[in-house]
């Protein structure tokens, strides 16, 4: 069935419902005022006769396309066979109103006695019931609902997990997970299926969510794959719970927070949605406690897993992606994120952080301009959208995060300088005559200082030992540097070989040395005073460098104008970063 193909038919059955609803009153009208006259056979009876067959083809249309959306696996070819339970509607009420009737039957004598045997009627009820079956949400409505309510639900799930689990309400073990689709599995299915296909009782979803254990809705989620909106409302609990994670309460490997987060496993979508309108979720699910303290092997790949889905430029809206991130910045960077018990724990040597640093790519822009702005509003070059309302320290919280791990804290200098690169590298020169290509020169090596800030408010945080912090200060001070002389000098590449005489051996070697001195105390000189000597040796390198390369030297005015530019989009950035390190 071609689902597209369907909904129009099922539409024109409607246009032709509607026509002859439309004509029936009149020709009910004509008869009755003919009265003897009136010579036709079957009339108003063949009309009705002709509505019911269209309404009933509209049915039948409807339940085999809820069949199929459940039956048919996830990324199935377009012409792909499959077996449908039931041959109609009918039969799959009656057959769903019986296996209910039977489970129920089972259950209540269960509670009765509650002995083994009892309750192993209870489950041959469940495996009779078969994962298949209850695949159509005909048949899984007509089950649930010859059930005593969604209590009967939570009781069945309960007793389950209690007969065949030791994790105290910690949820399915990875291992146990097949033994519980053969015989729970069946009534999950059957949850879901009425769920998605709008079948569930009125008022059942709200009562397992708010009812429910953990233990109930992460194996619910986690042998069947759940509505998104279902999904989402279980993630929500799980992860705000006392028992996600680890604690002295709960000693036992935490495996509903394993089978949640798993559920999001091919269902990337859902995790954005969540994480774009839940900021809180976002922290949670990156809270150490949880990351390093399920107790369970490889979490932390399963969050990387997952998130490396959500965050991917090719899944979901734009919009809805871009709020996803603002919601994990702003859950990771807040103030106190790097002290112990904050998120930076989470990032030790972690495989979130590639994920991570790896999709930032496409906002570097948003971020360096936030970092702009902050410190100079009159250009008024600023972030767009959600963007301004994110905070420049937080942002540079949250790339600090990030660099806890080294092969991270390499890669977002790489991408950082490349950034820079793609600045349109030679459209404007500092010292035009045209004040437009000035201001152009002007707002776009802004950009390339605020990248910058954001590199030096990370090292700030980051776990480097003082050799590592050094280098890295010093890459990113020279950033806007480098983006001068590749201005000045039109011909050279990006970053290329005019920056390297004095990358590797220039200004660079003088930045470390005034850096290192400081941290070893070797001078009495305050970060701001450092600060200051670091932006001075930065613009004698741009003078030395122009005079090297025969360009007319720097006049008095141009000086002052590089070391106020210069010091503008490094200074805050630079101190405070000099006095976190502690100096």
């Amino acid at each position: 069935m071609d689902p597209a193909g369907v909904q129009a038919l099922i539409r024109r059955l409607e246009a032709g419902k509607s026509v002859l609803a439309g004509v029936r009153p009149g020709l009910e009208a004509a008869i009755a005022e003919a009265g003897a006259d009136w010579a036709g056979s079957g009339g108003v009876t063949a009309m009705h006769r002709a509505w019911a067959f269209f309404h009933d083809a509209q049915v039948d249309l409807r339940w085999r396309l809820e069949v199929l959306q459940q039956v048919v696996p996830d990324g199935s070819p377009p012409l792909t066979t499959v077996r449908v339970p039931f041959t109609s509607q009918e039969e799959a009420v009656s057959a769903g109103r019986q296996a209910g009737r039977e489970l129920a039957d089972a259950l209540a004598a269960h509670l009765a006695d509650g002995t083994a045997q009892s309750w192993a009627r209870v489950e041959a009820g469940l495996t009779a019931a078969g994962n298949a079956d209850t695949r159509d949400p005909a048949y899984a409505a007509a089950l649930l609902a010859a059930l005593d309510g969604p209590e009967a639900v939570r009781t069945i799930f309960t007793k389950w997990l209690d007969a065949h689990t030791a994790s105290r309400g910690r949820g399915l073990a990875i291992g146990e997970l097949d033994t519980a689709q053969e015989s729970l599995g069946p009534l999950a299915v059957a949850f879901a299926a009425a769920e998605t296909s709008g079948r569930l009782p009125a008022g059942w979803r709200e009562d397992v969510l708010a009812n429910a254990g953990p233990a109930t809705l992460s194996a619910m989620v986690a042998l069947t794959r759940a509505s998104d909106e279902f999904l989402n409302a279980v993630a929500v609990r799980q992860l705000g719970s006392p028992g996600a994670g680890y604690s002295a309460s709960f000693p036992e490997p935490d495996w509903n927070s394993v089978l949640v987060a798993g559920a999001y496993i091919g269902n990337a979508d859902a995790l954005q949605q969540l994480l774009a309108e839940n900021r809180q979720v976002a922290g949670q699910l990156l809270d150490p406690d949880l990351i390093r303290g399920t107790g369970t092997a490889h979490f932390s790949d399963l969050v990387a897993a997952v998130l490396d889905g959500a965050l991917d430029p090719n899944t979901g809206s734009a919009a809805t992606r871009e709020r996803a991130w603002i919601n994990l910045i702003d859950g990771v960077g807040y103030d106190g994120t790097q002290n112990a018990s904050g998120h930076f724990a989470s990032f030790e040597n972690s495989p979130v952080n590639g994920v991570l640093a790896k999709h930032i790519t496409p906002y570097l822009g948003q971020l360096a301009r936030g970092q702009v702005h902050a410190y100079s509003r009159e250009l008024g070059l600023a972030p767009s959208g959600l963007w301004k309302g994110l905070h420049e320290d937080v942002a540079a919280r949250f790339i600090g995060a990030l660099m806890q791990d080294p092969d991270t804290a390499k890669k977002l200098q790489a991408d950082f300088e490349a950034y820079v690169q793609s600045l349109d590298i030679g459209q404007a020169h500092p010292y035009s005559s045209d004040k437009a290509e000035r201001a152009v020169y002007t707002r776009l090596s802004a950009e390339a200082g605020g990248l910058s800030n954001l590199l030096l408010g990370g090292s700030a945080y980051a776990e480097f030992n003082d050799d590592e912090f050094i280098d890295m200060v010093a890459d990113a001070a020279l950033l806007p540097v480098n983006y001068t002389f590749a201005r000045v000098f039109r011909k050279a590449t990006p970053l290329g070989s005019t920056a390297v005489d004095y990358h590797s051996s220039g200004p660079k070697d003088l930045l470390a040395d005034v850096l290192k001195d400081h941290l070893d105390e070797l001078t009495p000189e305050t970060a701001g005073v450092v600060a200051d000597r670091l932006v001075s040796a930065e613009v004698d390198a741009v003078q030395a460098s122009l005079a090297k390369h025969g360009q007319d030297p720097l006049t008095v005015e141009d000086r002052e104008m590089l070391m106020q530019a210069f010091r503008g989009r490094l200074s805050p950035a630079l101190v405070k970063a000099l006095e976190i390190r502690g100096g």
